[in-house]
């Protein structure tokens, strides 16, 4: 089977409750097609520090090993090369043998420590499926990826705001 880019993406709200609005466009984003929902963990602390959490995925236990095993190889290969792919492979299916692949429940513990109180965070792992014809015309044409990343309004603020200093810096100059 084919897979899609996947992304982990962190939200924060203000608030200890799910907003409705977050999920109805989540549903609308999944039931297009447009995205599959690899792992989603919402987590909320409420003003007494009890904690809910809500975990949501449309993966298989079966898929969640076979991308907790090719996850880990990439990971053992990278550590320490091909002698790392058998061995990060094993880890990789052992930790995700409960099905779940993407956050532990000690992230979801760290993540609940971090949070204020009558705050929440979600954690969605998403795998972007209307990439993958574009990734394999990608394969086919002998491209690769050479650098990606999102433009937000964020982004722009915090572009200009280094072209500014930039240009009220003096010129580095040789002696």
């Amino acid at each position: 089977m084919t897979y899609g880019p996947m992304q982990l993406i962190a939200i924060g709200f203000g608030h200890a409750s799910l907003p409705t609005n977050f999920v109805d466009e989540l549903r609308r984003l999944r039931d297009a097609g447009v995205v599959r929902l690899v792992d989603a963990v919402f987590v909320a602390k409420d003003e007494h520090d009890k904690l809910n959490t809500i975990r949501v995925s449309d993966i298989t236990p079966e898929e969640a090993v076979l991308l907790g095993t090719i996850a880990g190889a990439l990971v053992g290969y990278g550590a320490i090369g091909e002698e790392g792919i058998d061995r990060g492979a094993e880890i990789g299916m052992l930790s995700s043998d409960d099905g779940l692949f993407g956050l532990s429940t000690d992230d979801v513990d760290e993540i609940a420590d971090r949070i204020p109180r009558g705050t929440a965070a979600t954690f969605i792992l998403v795998e972007h499926l209307w990439a993958i014809g574009l990734k394999e015309a990608i394969h086919d044409a002998a491209g690769q990826v050479i650098a990606q990343g999102w433009i937000t309004p964020a982004t722009l603020v915090a572009m200009g705001e280094q072209m500014a200093e930039e240009a009220e810096s003096p010129p580095y100059r040789k002696r």
